[in-house]
Formats: structure tokens, C-alpha cells, sequence
């Protein structure tokens, strides 16, 4: 019985290191994800495509000048893991960080509304 317990204990503490191992980490992002950490504001359009490469989608935004494009950076907690980069109307970075271009491209208005 005490062999059984102890592989069972062994098994049980291999699998949680196995699972903080997998675990999604936006530090690491910072090092080895070209678009969180080679993309800066005032890149053109074209410099950001050749850094990161085709983004997942690009939309017109609605709230702002420009358009904004997704990035799928993996999963986290079974969810797509997202990174946006907002560009001015002359295609150049305005903005970026870890949303999505609608959840980025909000009205303004629409939040001073809610915190009255």
C-alpha cells in the first residue's frame, strides 16, 4: 500500500510541475514574441508585417482613426491569448498591448457614461 501511495504522490507532483510548465506567461512573451517585443509606436505598417508577420485579423476602427490588427499570441486558461497593434491613419503604430482590436477600440464616451 505504501509503494501505491508513494508512486501515486510521485505521478501527482510530476503532473503539476508538467502543468506550471505549460502554463501561458506573458513575461515570456516579452522575449520571444517578435510583436510584443520588437513592435514599437511610430513603425510603419510595413515594418510591423515584416517584425511579426501577418496579423490573425485587421480592422477599420470605429472609435479612432486607423486600423487595428490582432495578433493570436497561444492560449491561456483555454482562451486565445490576444495582442493588438492600433495604426494611425497614416499606418503607423498608435498603440498596442494584450487585447483585442473591439475591446481596444471603444467609446470613450461611452465609459465616462458608466462611471457617472
Amino acid at each position: 500500500m505504501k509503494k501505491n501511495f508513494a508512486g501515486i504522490l510521485s505521478a501527482a507532483a510530476v503532473l503539476t510541475m508538467l502543468a506550471g510548465c505549460t502554463a501561458y506567461d506573458r513575461t515570456k512573451d516579452q522575449f520571444s514574441q517578435p510583436v510584443v517585443k520588437d513592435v514599437k509606436k511610430g513603425m510603419s505598417r510595413e515594418q510591423v508585417r515584416q517584425i511579426a508577420g501577418q496579423p490573425s485579423t485587421e480592422i477599420n476602427m470605429v472609435h479612432a482613426r486607423g486600423t487595428c490588427q490582432t495578433y493570436v499570441l497561444g492560449q491561456r486558461n483555454g482562451k486565445a491569448e490576444t495582442y493588438f497593434v492600433a495604426l494611425d491613419e497614416t499606418g503607423h503604430v498608435l498603440n498596442s498591448g494584450y487585447q483585442t482590436c473591439a475591446e481596444y477600440d471603444t467609446d470613450p464616451q461611452a465609459q465616462q457614461q458608466k462611471a457617472q
